[in-house]
């Protein structure tokens, strides 16, 4: 909206620019979380916006309570006024303010839920599960059913009447020329509304520990700026035989750069030991909305690529539930408890474990270990394991972050050159 009151006052050729209106809606969404941030901080902190079941414990030194969470209460709107303020409102723009703010409200409601749900097992008005760690929100069924809607609302939309996308997909390192498929609508629709959804909730059960989820997030954005940048560049797009979108999917590239300035400043309070948490009205928004900017400069097959972090936390807790119910069926509850597939569930939780020294022997066995073992993989060295718990996060969570970025790097590679 500014920018196109700037270009309509003063007609200059800079406020058309994406580079320029790239760095201000860092800039601005940079200035805005820094800020802000701090204050909610310390607001939640006083009362007791978490789902931890940790009691705050009253002292005038450091804060020694649980951490808060819905930090994404800041970095949604903060992402939201620069791209209103910067960008220019197109299809795209439009179709990721939707989304975002849609999947931001879901989470937002189901951290509510699990601040209220905490607050009643506390008062003593329910009884606490014996295997829950934090308090439970929304209803699961229910909340995907809200988020297919809304997925089929944006895209369906912006495939029939914006015209805006296509059920064309490019297939990893194979060129264009020889093979370019398009799906037909039946398939290609649901195929983008599953995209958004499992991805939005990959990145919620991601967002575990600390900063876990947040660099995936800036190496998805990173190379979702690049993508859409030269796709609506028609002269750099026929020379790295990209496809050409048009000259309007360069906003996405402004969306993008919003989401990287939103988790850098976020990183600034969430990176170990955190002092909040992004919550789910964060990680399913900007999960949610990464996503359908795959869908948009048509990279949805890259996504798994690049986003290996959420698909390995995704998978493993799929696989970990349905092992727990098949052994359940089938040995009763007892062996299915103490005879897991991974650990626990996510995977980042499993290599937790993995590193955890104890001089008692776990009574969990866990499947997946054994087969690595087999292999003649997966032995962790006792000298290599640690008894302090923040050692063991901070070692698990820059496992994941190093891997998220040679991932950026292996998906650009194949992405701009092995065509």
């Amino acid at each position: 909206m500014l920018a196109d009151l700037l270009y309509y006052l003063y007609p200059y050729q800079i406020f058309k620019s994406v580079v320029f209106r790239g760095s201000l809606t860092f800039l601005t969404t940079y200035f805005i979380i820094n800020l802000i941030l701090p204050s909610i901080i310390r607001l939640f902190r006083q009362k007791g916006i978490t789902s931890d079941f940790k009691k705050t414990e009253i002292s005038s030194g450091p804060y020694r309570g649980a951490t808060p969470i819905m930090g994404g209460i800041i970095m949604i709107p903060a992402i939201v006024i620069s791209v209103f303020l910067w960008a220019w409102i197109n299809q795209f723009t439009i179709s990721l303010l939707i989304i975002i703010t849609s999947f931001a409200l879901i989470g937002g409601l189901d951290d509510l839920a699990k601040v209220l749900h905490k607050r009643r097992i506390e008062s003593g008005k329910e009884s606490r599960n014996t295997h829950s760690d934090k308090a439970d929100g929304l209803r699961g069924d229910l909340r995907l059913v809200v988020e297919f809607i809304i997925s089929f609302g944006v895209i369906g939309a912006t495939y029939w009447i914006f015209d805006g996308i296509n059920g064309q997909m490019h297939i990893p390192m194979i060129p264009m020329k020889n093979w370019f498929p398009e799906l037909p609508t039946m398939l290609f629709v649901p195929i983008a509304m599953i995209i958004i959804v499992g991805g939005a909730n990959a990145v919620n059960l991601t967002d575990g520990l600390d900063s876990l989820a947040t660099v995936p997030i800036i190496t998805c954005s990173v190379f979702i700026a690049g993508a859409a940048y030269l796709a609506g560049d028609a002269e750099w797009s026929e020379r790295l035989k990209l496809l050409y979108i048009s000259d309007e999917i360069k906003e996405v590239a402004i969306f993008a750069i919003a989401i990287i300035a939103a988790c850098l400043a976020f990183l600034n309070f969430n990176s170990p030991p955190a002092s909040i948490y992004m919550g789910d009205i964060g990680s399913l928004g900007l999960g949610a909305t990464v996503c359908s900017m795959f869908i948009f400069v048509k990279a949805e097959l890259y996504l798994p690529i690049i986003g290996g972090t959420f698909v390995i936390a995704a998978i493993s807790s799929i696989i970990q539930r349905l092992w727990f119910k098949i052994a359940l069926w089938k040995h009763g509850r007892a062996w299915a408890e103490k005879n897991r597939f991974f650990y626990k569930a996510p995977y980042h939780h499993h290599q937790q474990s993995m590193l955890t020294y104890s001089e008692e022997q776990s009574e969990i066995n866990s499947i997946w270990h054994n087969f690595l073992l087999k292999l003649g993989m997966g032995r962790v060295p006792v000298e290599d394991q640690y008894s302090n718990r923040e050692h063991i996060n901070n070692k698990v969570i820059w496992k994941n972050h190093l891997r998220a970025v040679a991932l950026l790097v292996i998906s650009a590679m194949i992405y701009f050159k092995v065509r």
